[in-house]
């Protein structure tokens, strides 16, 4: 089934309480942010390290205002980081994760990235093909145990 067009815009604070409530238990947790959260998710995690310049977080909207997705980069010296991406459990089944991941990559483009790079959790089979399906080859590189690191050479990339 295909979703409906989305578009992005910039994660506020007001997003984070419903991005939040996307997280149901411990194993949703892991599979959204690996090890480095803690279960329960709260707005602190979720939010701590956005007042470094180079990462920005953001929502997908489609004809509503309320997010239906979210993604965060970090950029560094051409190269950016996607991660924490997530789909409002309510929305899955639509395509969403492959527009979101696509708009993603048009992003980190926009903001100048030559690459994009991610971690996903080993056995995430869901988000696995969503980042094959957009492009992304596995690397040689693991960033931590438990993940796959994947990158996306925007250079080559067709769009």
């Amino acid at each position: 089934m295909m979703c409906d067009v989305l578009s992005i815009r910039p994660r506020s604070s007001d997003d984070c309480h419903l991005i939040v409530s996307w997280v149901p238990d411990a194993e949703a947790l892991y599979l959204f942010a690996g090890p480095r959260l803690r279960w329960p998710l709260t707005l602190d995690q979720l939010t701590v390290d956005e007042q470094s310049p180079e990462r920005t977080a953001w929502v997908a909207v489609d004809a509503g205002t309320e997010p239906i997705g979210q993604f965060k980069l970090a950029m560094r010296d051409g190269h950016a980081h996607l991660g924490r991406v997530l789909v409002d459990p309510a929305e899955r089944g639509r395509g969403l994760a492959h527009e979101l991941v696509r708009l993603a990559v048009a992003r980190a483009r926009a903001l100048g990235a030559t690459s994009i790079g991610l971690n996903v959790v080993t056995g995430n089979r869901p988000a696995l093909r969503t980042y094959e399906r957009a492009g992304f080859v596995e690397t040689s590189r693991q960033d931590a145990v438990g993940s796959l690191a994947m990158t996306l050479n925007l250079a080559t990339h067709v769009r």
